[in-house]
C-alpha cells in the first residue's frame, strides 16, 4: 500500500503528454491513431487512445440487440415487457465478454461511444439527425467533464499499477471531425481546456486533410480555411499533415489507358511542396473553372495541344469564365485565399501511415510542439531498490529510441527538395522541374 501510494504521488507531479486527433470525417483519423499507436509502442512508447467519438460506436447491433440504443415503444404491455426482459437476459448470457471487446482497432483507455454516450442512442431517442446528435453528445461530455476527469485518472492509475510504469502513458484522442464542432461550437475548445488545466496536460492538435484535397481547388481551398480556423479555435500547437499520401497516384486519370496515362502531366498543376507550404493560394484560382476546380488532367499532353488551338473551344471556355456567376464565384475564393494567407499559419506534412520514416518524421514534429522531446526516457518501476520510505524510482532507458529523439530538434528541418521530390516521385512517379505559369507564358508568346 506504501509503495502505491508513492507511485500514485510521483506519477501525479509529472505531466500527460498526448496528441489531439482532428480532421474532417474520412480523412483517417482512426487508422491514424491505429498505425500512431502501433509505431509508437514500438520505439518504447506506451501509448493508449481516448476515443471522444461518440459516433464512432458499434454498427453490429439490431433491433434485438442488448446494447445501448434498444428503447421500447410505448403502449407494450406487460407480456411484451416481459418478453423483452426475457430476451435481454438470454443475450447476456450468450454474449457475457462482449462488453470486454473492444469494437475499436486500437487499444483504448476509454471509449465514450461504450462508456458515456453514443450518437445512435441520441438519435433515436430525442429525434436528432447527425450533426445536431454530435453537438448534443459532445455538450453531454462537457457537462460531466469532472466525472470524465475521474475516469480518466483513475483508469491511468490502474494501467500504471498493471504494467509497472511510473510515468503516465501517452495519450492519443480521438475526436468527431464534423466542421459544425470547430467553428461554431466551443465545446471541444472547453472540454480540451478543462483537461489540460485539471490533469496539466501537454497536448498538441494533429490536423489530418485527405490529400485528395489537392487534386481540386475547391476542396483544397475549404480544407485550408478549415484547418485555420481549427488551430485558431482550439488555442494548442498543431501539426497539419496531408493523409494518404500514398494515394496521390490512384488520382492520376483513372480513367485513361495505360499509354494515355503514361504521357499525362500529372494529377496536380503543382509540385506536392506547393500544397504543402500552403502559401500564395491565388495560384489555383485560374483552374477553378477548368472542369469545375478539378485539378486532375483528364487530357493527355496531346489532347491538351488540340484543344489550345481549338478556337471554338478557347472562345466557348473564355465566355465561361466571364459569366457573371462565375465571376462573383472566382472573386468570393479569391477572399478565402486572402484570408489563409494573411494568417500565414498554415502548412502540411505529408503522411503515409504505413512507412515507418514517414510516421517517424511526424512524431518529431510533434514532440517538439508539445515538448516530450525533452522528458528523456521510459520509466519503470524498479523492484530491486527499496528504502524504508518506499520505493525508489529509476529511470529505465531505451537507447536507441531515445537517442533518436533527442536530436529531433537537429533532424527536424524544413522539408529540402530532394525529400519532397522523392516523395512525389515515389508516389506519382514525375516531379515538375518548371514553374506552371511560365510555361503558359511561353506557350502564349509562340
Amino acid at each position: 500500500f506504501q509503495v502505491t501510494n508513492n507511485i500514485l504521488r510521483h506519477s501525479a507531479t509529472m505531466p500527460i503528454y498526448g496528441q489531439v486527433v482532428v480532421g474532417p470525417p474520412g480523412s483517417g483519423k482512426t487508422t491514424y491513431c491505429d498505425g500512431m499507436q502501433q509505431y509508437l509502442r514500438l520505439i518504447g512508447r506506451e501509448t493508449l487512445v481516448v476515443n471522444l467519438d461518440p459516433a464512432n460506436e458499434r454498427h453490429d447491433r439490431d433491433e434485438h440487440d442488448c446494447g445501448p440504443g434498444r428503447n421500447r415503444q410505448d403502449g407494450n404491455d406487460n407480456a411484451q415487457d416481459e418478453a423483452s426482459e426475457q430476451q435481454h437476459d438470454n443475450c447476456n448470457e450468450e454474449q457475457p465478454n462482449n462488453n470486454n471487446e473492444s469494437h475499436l482497432p486500437y487499444d483504448v483507455l476509454i471509449d465514450a461511444s461504450e462508456e458515456i454516450i453514443n450518437l445512435s442512442t441520441v438519435m433515436s431517442e430525442l429525434n436528432l439527425g447527425p450533426n445536431g446528435g454530435l453537438i448534443y453528445c459532445l455538450e453531454y461530455i462537457h457537462h460531466h467533464i469532472d466525472t470524465l476527469v475521474q475516469m480518466i485518472q483513475q483508469k491511468i492509475s490502474s494501467y500504471m499499477k498493471d504494467n509497472d510504469l511510473i510515468r503516465p502513458p501517452y495519450l492519443l484522442f480521438d475526436f468527431p471531425g464534423q466542421v459544425e464542432l470547430y467553428t461554431h461550437n466551443t465545446t471541444i475548445q472547453n472540454i480540451l481546456a478543462t483537461l489540460i488545466k485539471a490533469m496539466d496536460m501537454r497536448l498538441v492538435s494533429v490536423q489530418l486533410v485527405d490529400v485528395h484535397c489537392c487534386t481540386d481547388v475547391h476542396k483544397f481551398i475549404s480544407a485550408a480555411l478549415l484547418s485555420t480556423t481549427t488551430m485558431l479555435r482550439l488555442e494548442l500547437p498543431a501539426v497539419n499533415i496531408l493523409s494518404k499520401v500514398d494515394l496521390l497516384g490512384s488520382y492520376n486519370g483513372a480513367s485513361l489507358s495505360q499509354d494515355e496515362a503514361e504521357t499525362s502531366v500529372g494529377s496536380i498543376p503543382f509540385n506536392l511542396d506547393f500544397f504543402m507550404d500552403c502559401h500564395e493560394l491565388h495560384r489555383l484560382l485560374p483552374y477553378l473553372h477548368d472542369g469545375n476546380g478539378d485539378l486532375a488532367n483528364e487530357y493527355t499532353y496531346e489532347q491538351q495541344q488540340i484543344l489550345e488551338d481549338d478556337e471554338e473551344y478557347q472562345s466557348a471556355r473564355s465566355k465561361t469564365r466571364k459569366n457573371k456567376v462565375n465571376m462573383r464565384h472566382y472573386k468570393l475564393h479569391e477572399q478565402l485565399t486572402e484570408v489563409v494567407d494573411d494568417y500565414s499559419l498554415l502548412n502540411f506534412t505529408p503522411l503515409n501511415i504505413s512507412d515507418a520514416e514517414s510516421v517517424g518524421r511526424i512524431v518529431a514534429r510533434i514532440d517538439k510542439c508539445n515538448g516530450y522531446i525533452f522528458t528523456g526516457a521510459v520509466v519503470r518501476r524498479n523492484h530491486g531498490n527499496r528504502s524504508e520510505k518506499g520505493l525508489e524510482f529509476k529511470e529505465v532507458e531505451n537507447n536507441e529510441s531515445v537517442e533518436m529523439f533527442k536530436c529531433a530538434m537537429q533532424t527536424d528541418s524544413p522539408w529540402g527538395f530532394e525529400q519532397i521530390s522523392d516523395i512525389q516521385e515515389k508516389y506519382m512517379g514525375l516531379y515538375q522541374d518548371d514553374v506552371p505559369e511560365l510555361q503558359n507564358k511561353d506557350k502564349s508568346k509562340k
